[in-house]
């Protein structure tokens, strides 16, 4: 293992286990940015973490040379938290698909987002139960045929943008798997963040989103930061703008947006509470103490 004063490679962070998702697969590209994005940040593997879910997405866990942690489904983010905690000093990145951050697990994603834990959460969003053969999820259109709704989903897809920002998550984008060079910005950005950062990664899956994925949606991309000029500390602007998330559904020719869509500065739960455990103990002898802790 290299000292923290030493240069990381990308393929630093890889694991001797080959993914085993399907030929194609969005995903080879949301892996491929966070080892490049852990590479530029300079991060020892021993000093990262990485914690999934269950799913095609949470896989990933095993493809990384990092301390990474394959949890159960819906359950990443209080793992995440619980490390957050303990270990206050080394950055957490939860990588989960959209079944699992927002159906199972959508409680913990409320509770973190709103006290502000400061991990990165990455939603790698195919908009469908892949793993298990193509059931609706969270995320997946109005009408969505799958292997439990065979005549069409029936309720609205949830926006998870539009709900992270409800959550008071204090970062909020979305990027494209296809986009390599907009994904690598926005994770870092979202890493750089101290709070809650969300990201949802538009991630179309290869074997049950029909043909050629990834080409159907790349030209339709729309960058809200450099192409509408979008005010990221704009709230009203950003709860306009991520209203339109899913707007795409409607018609092939409705742009769909990415970038960042809300930020903002506050102080992180850990935060808080190294502020609570300094003010306790500042002043206390060690007598003080072992009386307090004895009454």
């Amino acid at each position: 293992m290299k000292s923290d004063s030493q240069q990381f490679k990308p393929t630093d962070y890889r694991s001797d286990k080959e993914p085993t998702w399907c030929k194609g697969c969005s995903y080879y590209g949301i892996l491929s940015a966070l080892t490049t994005l852990f590479a530029q940040k300079g991060l020892n593997p021993a000093r990262v973490e990485l914690i999934s879910g269950i799913g095609c997405s949470s896989r990933i866990a095993l493809f990384l040379n990092v301390f990474a942690m394959h949890t159960l489904h819906g359950r990443a983010i209080p793992v995440a938290i619980g490390s957050r905690l303990a270990r206050p000093e080394i950055p957490v990145v939860v990588a989960a698909g959209d079944g699992d951050l927002f159906s199972i697990g959508i409680g913990h994603f409320v509770h973190a987002a709103r006290k502000n834990f400061n991990m990165t959460v990455i939603c790698m969003d195919n908009r469908m139960y892949a793993m298990t053969k193509n059931q609706a999820s969270p995320t997946s259109s109005v009408g969505y045929r799958g292997s439990l709704t065979p005549y069409g989903k029936l309720s609205v897809p949830l926006n998870v943008l539009e709900f992270a920002i409800a959550c008071e998550a204090t970062f909020v984008s979305r990027t494209f798997a296809g986009s390599p060079a907009h994904m690598q910005e926005i994770f870092s950005r979202a890493f750089d963040h101290e709070g809650f950062s969300f990201v949802e990664v538009i991630a179309p899956c290869r074997s049950f989103d029909g043909e050629n994925p990834v080409s159907r949606y790349s030209n339709r991309l729309i960058d809200i930061n450099r192409e509408l000029n979008h005010d990221v500390e704009d709230r009203n602007s950003a709860v306009a703008r991520a209203s339109l998330a899913f707007e795409y559904d409607t018609s092939e020719t409705v742009r769909i947006p990415v970038g960042v869509f809300w930020e903002k500065g506050a102080p992180t739960f850990e935060k808080q509470v190294a502020e609570v455990q300094k003010r306790r103990y500042s002043a206390a002898t060690i007598e003080e103490l072992l009386q307090r802790e004895c009454m």
